[in-house]
């Protein structure tokens, strides 16, 4: 929310929040991470901050350069010997925003 307002403050247009999310093998952090992040963008609307768009990352844990994949960014987890996928708790959270 306070990068938002700020950025408002210095550009007058459309926001769009891109690439927000957290690196943690916790997925509650995650839920509770999402749940403050919408609720901050929900605050600056109503205030009337033009943010048109919020996009979470990642859809699933991925290869980040610093760190290879030890940072679990995901939404959906990878399993690198299978190459399966599990739907984490939090996807149903961000999900739930996105229908509401």
């Amino acid at each position: 929310e306070n990068v938002i307002r700020k950025v408002a403050q210095d550009f007058h247009g459309d926001l769009i929040v891109t690439e927000n999310g957290i690196a943690t093998a916790d997925d509650t952090r995650r839920v509770a991470f999402i749940e403050a992040a919408l609720a901050g963008v929900q605050n600056c609307i109503a205030d009337g901050i033009p943010v048109k768009g919020y996009f979470h990352w990642s859809l699933m844990d991925n290869f980040e350069w610093q760190k290879g994949y030890a940072m679990n960014f995901g939404l959906i987890a990878v399993n690198r010997e299978t190459m399966g996928r599990t739907p984490k708790p939090s996807l149903a959270a961000l999900g739930g925003y996105a229908n509401a």
